[in-house]
């Protein structure tokens, strides 16, 4: 054999990852859904093929709640950094509510794969560990700063520590569903508004500080 044209055989493609697997599933959950997306729609996403997906997943089922679960993870990696940045608690907090609003574009998008996850364990139970481990990691945040800032004297919260973080926690589930489903009466806006104001209120500080704060995010 010619040893140029040897060298000149084009190189197979490397094979995609799980991880790469999963963020194209993400992507096609989003203009999909779960329900109408389907193996050979992740495969081309990630430019690969149905059986390469099969490799790593052995059912579309098995896919899609990884990739759902790979998805809830994600989020938590900027939360963790932004949070880590701020020098007090009151700038924790507004970092947090505004990191807590579906806006357009991926906050809009990690929300929609939070909603998808919970509807899947609706109808599987056996998901709900994996669930929980998830909301149990985000009402932490909410506990920590809501107790730090109660320990240092920047917040005096109206009833106890653990129940005034539940309370935000709450409201922010709630309103986030409604902002997530488009309803005409609660936009992001709308909800961030709310929420700063109850916060505000809810632990004794300044509103227009706490705004301020948050814009700045």
């Amino acid at each position: 054999m010619d040893p140029v044209a040897k060298q000149s055989r084009p190189t197979r493609p490397a094979r995609p990852t799980a991880e790469s697997i999963l963020a194209a599933a993400c992507r096609v959950i989003v203009r999909r859904g779960v329900d109408a997306t389907r193996i050979a729609d992740i495969a081309r996403e990630a430019g690969t093929s149905t059986g390469t997906v099969h490799y790593y997943f052995e059912t579309k089922d098995e896919v899609l709640v990884a990739a759902l679960t790979w998805a809830n993870e994600q989020p938590y990696n900027r939360v963790d950094e932004l949070l880590g940045q701020e020098a007090d608690d009151l700038s924790r907090l507004a970092t947090l509510l505004e990191l807590s609003i579906p806006y357009t574009g991926s906050p809009h998008e990690e929300w929609v794969f939070v909603l998808e996850l919970w509807f899947r364990i609706l109808h599987r139970p056996e998901l709900l560990p994996a669930g929980e481990s998830f909301d149990s990691r985000w009402r932490r945040y909410f506990h920590d700063v809501v107790r730090s800032g109660t320990d240092n004297g920047a917040f005096r919260p109206v009833a106890a520590v653990d129940e005034v973080a539940d309370r935000l926690v709450a409201l922010v589930d709630g309103l986030g569903i409604k902002t997530v489903l488009g309803g005409s009466w609660m936009t992001p806006e709308r909800m961030r508004e709310i929420l700063l104001r109850f916060a505000a209120d809810e632990l004794a500080v300044p509103y227009d500080e706490l705004d301020r704060l948050a814009r700045a995010r």
